[in-house]
């Protein structure tokens, strides 16, 4: 690569930063996420050497020991095709490993991935937030949270399956304030592949407010670092 390719890529470089920090400064969506009950520190899951296969051939050439605590923000690092959604489904319980021993405690987990598939795409955006609402909120305040979160009413009856991938994250983010059913460990896989910066700002924001545990697949070190994950867990 030569100097001038170098020095178009600091400047594109430079711009994204430069719209990211604006994003930054503008009015930023927040959404009130409540917070764990767990405290700090308890294992939730406890994994010793543990693997997994779809064939004859382990998933894993070295087998994955690990723990999560209440409270950690981690990583899920490896190559593409590698297991690292199969690992998810082990750690919640959808999967169980052909070798080693895996201790899962008793928590709730949420799953944002970059399909939003928790969205139920046949239902309208207002029934969405209504198959939530185990808080049974009124209907006037479930209409004043999803024009906080930037909906109007013009797209109250709009079909879910519609939405772009940044009004079915705020869709996902509305429902979560809504829910009583407090998640102990957020999942994200892949969450921001699908949406502008704009979209991702708000996502980062939230899960950075978020104080339980988070278990997260990204390539974008951004997002990463935004939300704070400190930890990794390495697949080869």
């Amino acid at each position: 690569m030569n100097d001038s390719q170098n020095e178009k890529i600091a400047v594109l470089s430079e711009s994204l930063k430069q719209i990211r920090q604006q994003i930054r400064e503008q009015k930023v969506l927040k959404t009130d996420l409540s917070q764990s009950c767990l405290h700090k520190g308890k294992i939730l899951v406890d994994a010793r050497q543990i693997n997994f296969s779809y064939g004859e051939v382990p998933l894993w050439q070295s087998p994955l020991t690990f723990q999560i605590r209440s409270g950690d923000r981690i990583r899920i690092e490896g190559n593409n095709g590698s297991g690292k959604t199969t690992l998810l489904k082990l750690v919640t319980g959808r999967l169980q490993p052909l070798a080693g021993e895996l201790f899962i405690a008793d928590f709730r987990h949420f799953c944002i991935d970059q399909e939003y598939t928790v969205i139920n795409r046949r239902m309208s955006v207002f029934e969405q937030v209504q198959q939530f609402n185990d808080r049974r909120l009124p209907e006037h305040e479930l209409k004043m949270l999803l024009h906080h979160h930037q909906f109007s009413s013009e797209v109250w009856n709009r079909p879910c399956e519609a939405l772009s991938g940044g009004e079915k994250m705020k869709l996902l983010l509305c429902c979560l304030s809504v829910s009583d059913n407090t998640p102990d460990l957020l999942i994200l896989d892949e969450p921001t592949n699908n949406l502008d910066i704009h979209s991702q700002e708000i996502l980062t924001a939230a899960v950075k407010a978020f104080e339980g545990t988070l278990l997260v697949i990204s390539h974008d070190c951004s997002f990463i670092d935004g939300v704070g994950a400190d930890r990794n867990i390495r697949i080869d």
